[in-house]
């Protein structure tokens, strides 16, 4: 399973124009019966692409990306696993490349152990304030 690096994703979220974060791997494969992450369950929206997110560093339209409700969501999970002492993060929208059919199926008959192998699962609630 491919999870996002929780604290890759914050520290370049914190110096996002700097150009030397190019090369800063957020996404790694990983075994999800010996990892501990938290996972994101949400309702799509303006979500961000695998694309999107493994290229976010070299895009010209970055800050629009940024401003979008799908990567907020992203990234206030990134912080409440990094509260709850989670270091990786699995969320549909970014993780899964979907350009491949056969991830796709993968992703399909693995999520419901996914869901259960998580340490913690994050709903995201979009229409309520905290």
């Amino acid at each position: 399973m491919r999870l996002i690096d929780v604290d890759a994703f914050l520290d370049r979220e914190s110096r996002i124009r700097d150009e030397t974060l190019s090369s800063v791997e957020v996404l790694k494969e990983l075994d999800d019966a010996s990892t501990d992450y938290a996972i994101l369950s949400h309702r799509w929206g303006d979500e961000v692409s695998y694309e999107e997110v493994i290229q976010l560093t070299k895009m010209d339209n970055r800050d629009e990306i940024r401003r979008r409700s799908g990567y907020l969501k992203i990234m206030k999970s990134c912080e409440q696993a990094k509260s709850d002492g989670l270091s990786w993060l699995w969320a549909d929208t970014c993780c899964i490349d979907k350009r491949s059919s056969s991830e796709l199926s993968e992703v399909i008959n693995s999520m419901f152990r996914w869901y259960e192998n998580s340490k913690r699962c994050y709903a995201y609630l979009h229409d309520t304030s905290v």
